[in-house]
């Protein structure tokens, strides 16, 4: 019984970050329709850059707020100010960079968005953390959709960021009765600077591969990788799911081996799924891309090590030990940078999916070659 319990409210989690992406990717293969591949390469450059830079913000305290307010310390309060502050800092940064006003309205709201998430995650309220990650969703393409008529691209990012501000009346109840205290944090600063820096690899590793791509081989050969990528993000709403389910349980010491191997198990069905049907898909839908399909099917394969991985991060996380998870990030992300590099000077488009699948590959395999070596010291 417990164990469907469990199920039910993984599901409640997943179908919500499904329908959530399935709306924002039906809606960037909408635009991708539309526009010719180099401005689909341009707003995909734009929206990567607000991406990584409103990642950046969050600075850790998103996994802070995850792993201890679960744990009753008052953290979120103070979290969130900080973040407030590094994201209008980091605002004017992309102004500086972009000269676009509206990337940096999308910095600021993406990170609050994101803060207040974390506190209702972390409170294990997975029915309206579910329904805030859906509605953000819809109420961003619709807006997108609205102002894209009156602003072109500049439009969609104006959409997204007014979508962003949907669950502001959530900050409400989160600080209630709760006092700011940065004390709180300076036990904390090791694990902060720590996760902080596992964040930086993460937003890069998701967002400035895009950045990379734009600047050394343009925004055409950029607007194919950005299209054959939102099939990809799709994907890895299931580890991001499995991570914000799990995440808070293992905080609290609870185990759940039957999830994890079960999560296992259908990432190896949708990787399937994946290959056997992209082709069709693409075929009829969007011949403007078909030299997209076999760099998609190749990169859906990563689900399961990144889903495996995934599942290694949560347990190192949930105990404040993040430094083998930085470490195995680090090498993930410059890895997947050098081969960016290499493969996709000699191999286009398709060097890019190798070089996206080859370090996921060998990600879970670094984890447990760093764990069985900690291992053998212990017992030294």
């Amino acid at each position: 019984m417990y164990f469907k319990t469990k199920i039910k409210d993984l599901m409640s989690l997943g179908s919500a970050n499904f329908f959530a992406s399935l709306i924002g990717a039906l809606f960037w293969l909408y635009i991708a329709k539309i526009l010719d591949k180099t401005e689909y390469g341009e707003i995909g450059y734009l929206i990567s850059f607000a991406m990584l830079a409103g990642g950046l913000c969050m600075m850790g305290f998103g996994t802070l707020i995850a792993v201890y307010e679960p744990k009753k310390q008052n953290v979120f309060p103070s979290s969130y100010v900080i973040v407030v502050i590094a994201s209008a800092i980091a605002a004017v940064i992309a102004f500086t960079f972009t000269q676009n006003i509206f990337v940096s309205l999308l910095v600021m709201g993406m990170a609050s968005f994101e803060v207040i998430l974390q506190g209702i995650q972390a409170k294990k309220q997975y029915k309206k953390f579910s329904k805030y990650s859906l509605l953000r969703q819809m109420v961003s393409v619709g807006l997108a959709i609205f102002f894209f008529q009156i602003w072109g691209i500049n439009g969609i990012l104006f959409g997204y960021f007014l979508g962003s501000l949907i669950a502001i009346k959530e900050l409400y109840p989160l600080m209630k009765n709760k006092k700011i205290e940065y004390s709180i944090l300076r036990p904390k600063i090791r694990f902060i600077l720590e996760t902080f820096s596992l964040k930086i690899s993460d937003v890069v590793f998701l967002w400035g591969d895009k950045l990379l791509i734009g600047a050394l081989f343009g925004f055409t050969l950029l607007g194919s990788y950005y299209f054959a990528a939102q099939y990809l993000l799709l994907l890895l709403n299931f580890p991001k799911t499995i991570s914000q389910y799990l995440l808070p349980q293992e905080a609290e010491g609870k185990k759940n081996k039957k999830i994890k191997l079960v999560s296992i198990l259908v990432a190896c069905l949708l990787a399937l799924i994946s290959i056997v049907a992209i082709s069709y898909g693409i075929d009829i839908f969007f011949p403007k891309f078909t030299e997209t399909i076999l760099p998609i099917q190749i990169m859906s394969i990563s689900i399961i090590p990144l889903t495996i991985s995934q599942i290694q991060i949560i347990e190192y996380l949930a105990k404040g030990n993040s430094r083998i998870v930085l470490i195995a990030n680090i090498f993930q992300v410059t890895l997947y940078f050098s081969l960016i590099i290499g493969l996709g000077e000699s191999f286009g488009l398709m060097g890019l999916a190798f070089a996206f699948l080859i370090p996921a590959c060998l990600k879970p395999i670094f984890i447990l070659i760093m764990k069985s070596r900690i291992s053998t010291k212990l017992m030294k």
